[in-house]
């Protein structure tokens, strides 16, 4: 496929076909969504863009900027689901372009077609991109980073052309001109507003680690200039002109109470120890990835090993430099976030760029013919190379043949895949959603998806294969983020239990046992009362008339027997965690008056 104008079309198409479809649709899950939409209409009514509260409280967990970005989407969408989440949508649509571009100038056309592809249609883009949370206007500022640093740095492969005198593997200086460092800076700036120090730390961490393996400085003045090229200081102004104000403020607002609950409990306590019980060994972000990475991650070995080959081989081959700094990006991420205490799976999302361009040189490889799997530089005499690194040697297998197999593998993986949706989908629909057991019949997709690009590899037709396989990702990835997860959630948590009220909601005095679900503060738009025991709830109820209170379902004995006359349960939800949310008040019809003292 030559190089077209057209290929940003097609992943932005992809893209927004994943991200947008009834992206309203599905209620605000987990903690994060809820609280983030919480805390985003709290400073909208308050008319208040510096200090972030949620429920009341000062909330220290997040910087601003996806509440500021939010209360755009709710001036856009209206104060609901699609409101809080547009914004966030539009960004990862970006990231998806950005993904796209950077690999068209670092490996060619079709490795930036294929890994925008992958971008936009893997697993946790759906999830993350579609998600109310800070993640995706992270994932835009840092791949705007790296961008930036490809188009400013001469990091770029010329298009995928061969340089005519491959350059002294000592002589490959990096430098960033002044406009360039400001603006990585500026964008380092807003990342650092989306989600803390990290999005300025880390991408800075990638390019230096990038300009000391293209330089290998040996004395002191080789460090010191392989630092200055990259003009850290024109870099980290700018990020503070950009994000510095608003840090300043918050300080000043909150007498340091901010700054200090973020940079120290929710970044270093974070790094030190688990939180919220979310902890992981060494192989949990391997895991993430081949996961998140789904569908595409069916070829995540053989990309990297193909990756590992390539910067192995003789310094004459023209993806040496882009490859290293997708590995450099890799490792500064997955690396960082792998040695810290808690680990959640959204926290090496900018990393999956530097994932999709090589994938797409993988697969845009593999159609091309130019695809091996030698190790070329092993250092044999000494240290002989495992065969399971140096499976093929010369004339042991024909480098088609072997490529050949390697992707008929990923079919099979992709078939069985296909299966387990068909079987696991009506399985946890019966417990969790009774009536749709049909949203088996999405296991279909990458089960023909799977035939489809085997006989397009029998054919000798690869492209056929791989549109086939960009296909079936687009709609399998659109379909389960938007109607299967809607279907799974629709009757289920806050968002059915208020929906119940039927226009009862209204002037209400809200109370929780124990813990307040985020999503209750979002759905009732109101301030909770937090309840420590079941008294608590009785002398809520008598207090006010118009009192409703939200009981975990397995207290539910618990707190029913403690309830004054004329009120009971209004209300009920189930939620994934197959127990009930119920909602007390005062029952319709009844007249008695509530003695405070009862």
């Amino acid at each position: 496929m030559p190089e077209s104008r057209f290929h940003g079309w097609v992943v932005a198409s992809a893209a927004a076909c994943v991200l947008l479809v009834r992206l309203g649709g599905p209620p605000l899950w987990d903690d994060d969504e809820p609280k983030n939409a919480a805390c985003s209409l709290a400073m909208l009514d308050a008319d208040d863009w510096v200090v972030p509260t949620f429920n009341g409280r000062l909330r220290i967990e997040k910087p601003p900027l996806v509440n500021w970005l939010q209360m755009a989407g709710f001036a856009l969408c209206g104060r609901n689901e699609a409101g809080a989440r547009i914004t966030s949508a539009v960004l990862t649509i970006g990231s998806c372009l950005l993904t796209w571009r950077t690999g068209s100038l670092l490996l060619g056309p079709l490795a930036g077609l294929w890994g925008g592809l992958a971008m936009a249609t893997c697993v946790w883009t759906a999830v993350g991109g579609r998600a109310a949370t800070p993640d995706g206007p992270l994932l835009f500022f840092t791949t705007l980073t790296l961008y930036l640093f490809v188009s400013g740095s001469g990091g770029r492969a010329d298009g995928g052309r061969r340089p005519q005198r491959p350059p002294h593997p000592h002589s490959e200086g990096i430098t960033l001109d002044r406009w360039s460092a400001a603006c990585i800076g500026a964008a380092s700036g807003a990342a650092t507003l989306a989600k803390g120090p990290v999005g300025l730390v880390l991408p800075t961490l990638a390019f230096l680690l990038f300009a000391i393996w293209s330089t290998r400085p040996r004395t002191a003045d080789d460090w010191r200039r392989t630092i200055t090229r990259l003009r850290p200081l024109t870099i980290g102004l700018a990020a503070a002109a950009v994000a510095g104000p608003w840090y300043a403020w918050v300080a000043l607002r909150t007498d340091g109470a901010w700054l200090h609950g973020f940079l120290v409990v929710h970044n270093v306590g974070r790094f030190v120890a688990p939180m919220e019980g979310h902890s992981g060994s060494l192989l949990y972000y391997p895991a993430v990835l081949a996961i998140g990475l789904f569908p595409w991650s069916i070829v995540l070995a053989a990309t990297v090993a193909h990756a590992a080959c390539i910067l192995r081989s003789p310094a004459g081959d023209d993806r040496h430099r882009p490859l290293r700094l997708l590995a450099c990006w890799a490792v500064a991420w997955v690396g960082c976030f792998s040695c810290a205490g808690t680990k959640l799976p959204g926290y090496i999302w900018p990393a999956y760029p530097a994932f999709a361009i090589a994938t797409g040189l993988f697969l845009a490889d593999w159609a091309d013919g130019r695809l091996t799997f030698a190790w070329p530089r092993w250092p044999a005499r000494a240290y002989p190379a495992p065969t399971w690194l140096h499976p093929f040697p010369p004339g042991a297998a024909p480098p088609r043949r072997v490529a050949g197999t390697v992707m008929r593998i990923a079919w099979s993986i992709l078939a069985l895949a296909g299966v387990g949706l068909a079987i696991g989908l009506p399985t946890a629909a019966g417990r969790l959603a009774p009536g749709a057991e049909w949203l088996g019949c999405l296991g279909l997709i990458p089960l023909l998806t799977a035939a489809l690009a085997w006989q397009g590899q029998s054919a000798g037709l690869p492209q056929r294969s791989l549109t086939a396989l960009a296909v079936g990702a687009c709609l399998l990835v659109s379909l389960m983020a938007s109607v299967a997860a809607e279907a799974f959630s629709a009757a289920q948590g806050s968002r059915a239990l208020v929906r119940q009220l039927a226009g009862r909601g209204g002037d209400c005095q809200w109370a929780c046992l124990w813990n307040v679900p985020p999503s209750l503060v979002f759905y009732t738009n109101a301030r909770i009362e937090t309840l420590a025991t079941a008294a608590d709830v009785a002398a809520h109820l008598r207090r006010h008339p118009r009192a409703r209170v939200v009981v975990d379902g397995r207290q539910e004995t618990l707190v029913t027997a403690a309830l004054p006359p004329g009120c009971g349960v209004l209300a009920r939800a189930p939620t994934l965690d197959r127990h009930d949310v119920l909602l007390l008040g005062r029952l319709p019809g009844c007249d008695t008056p509530l003695a405070v003292n009862d």
